[in-house]
């Protein structure tokens, strides 16, 4: 491709008989060598990287490569973890991104520079940065040592969220994500945060959704044992994995990790992916009225146990 380009993230990835591969959903750049060299392509089950190389043609409405098919997932699946996002900008003459796309540039690879060469502006920057807040660290020890020592001998306290809705307005066996404000205490801190759940409303004991997965393996504290319904679950949005956010895919009726792609069914039960555990549920209690309250919790991410952090 010798001819500028314009990546447009989210246009279909095409085989060489227009078969569709995925969609566009990063584009990767080496920062030692200012160049393209790949694009991150959306599969349902994984992301991929397909080489420059590989890519035929770039237009406004779709990406040709001659990628066929059943090679595609013989790729390497693109980790989010070893990359980092940079603005449009950084891009190398004669390709661009459209605003406010997603783009992506690989680590500095010293194996490319030579490790005495690799003490880069960033490199030197970051170092410099961290002795002096190390310095502002030291500086400010000891006259908040005793906030912090407070903060962290207080007792974690549960405090009982109304999410402003009712059991009977919401659908039969269809998640609705559901955003609230509530309170964030941690030692003497009170900070207002925006928080969301997923709500299930079940037909009762009889469905079998109404029993949540980590519920079936035995993961629940006594106060998630305690405090729930088998007309409710509230899902945490949170996935176990690395921490993304899955999304309720109505057609295939499963809840999908958009970074890693850890698949879960509408009870959170974990069929696909790396996560180490079922979506975790949340304590819930349904008022006479059918006003739902529960308790806001954090567990720890990427291991098996469901270890609550707040």
């Amino acid at each position: 491709m010798d001819k500028e380009v314009t990546y447009r993230v989210g246009i279909p990835v095409l085989g060489p008989r227009g078969e569709t591969l995925g969609r566009l959903e990063k584009v990767l750049l080496t920062e030692s060598r200012h160049l393209v060299t790949g694009l991150i392509v959306r599969a349902l089950e994984s992301l991929h990287i397909l080489p420059l190389d590989r890519v035929t043609e770039v237009s406004a409405s779709e990406i040709r490569t001659s990628v066929l098919p059943e090679e595609f997932h013989k790729f390497p699946v693109f980790d989010p973890t070893q990359y980092e996002e940079v603005p449009p900008w950084f891009f190398p003459p004669g390709h661009h991104i459209e605003l406010g796309a997603l783009v992506t540039i690989r680590p500095l690879d010293v194996r490319e520079q030579g490790e005495e060469e690799a003490m880069t502006r960033r490199a030197f920057m970051g170092r410099s940065v961290a002795i002096v807040a190390a310095a502002i660290g030291v500086s400010l020890l000891v006259p908040i040592g005793g906030y912090i020592m407070a903060a962290a001998t207080t007792p974690m306290k549960d405090s009982w969220q109304d999410l402003g809705v009712k059991l009977q307005d919401l659908p039969l066996d269809e998640p609705v994500g559901h955003s609230f404000r509530a309170v964030s205490v941690s030692g003497w801190m009170r900070v207002p945060e925006e928080k969301s759940v997923w709500l299930i409303r079940h037909s009762g004991p009889s469905d079998p959704a109404s029993k949540p997965e980590d519920q079936v393996l035995g993961l629940d504290s006594p106060l998630e044992r305690k405090d729930s319904d088998p007309r409710l679950t509230v899902l945490s949005p949170i996935c176990p994995h690395l921490g993304c956010e899955p999304q309720w895919h109505k057609g295939q009726k499963l809840f999908i990790c958009p970074c890693h792609h850890s698949i879960y069914q509408i009870n959170g039960k974990r069929i696909g992916g790396p996560a180490p555990r079922p979506m975790d549920t949340l304590p819930a209690r349904i008022a006479e009225d059918g006003a739902i309250s529960v308790i806001y919790e954090q567990f720890a991410i990427g291991i098996a146990a469901k270890k609550r952090l707040a």
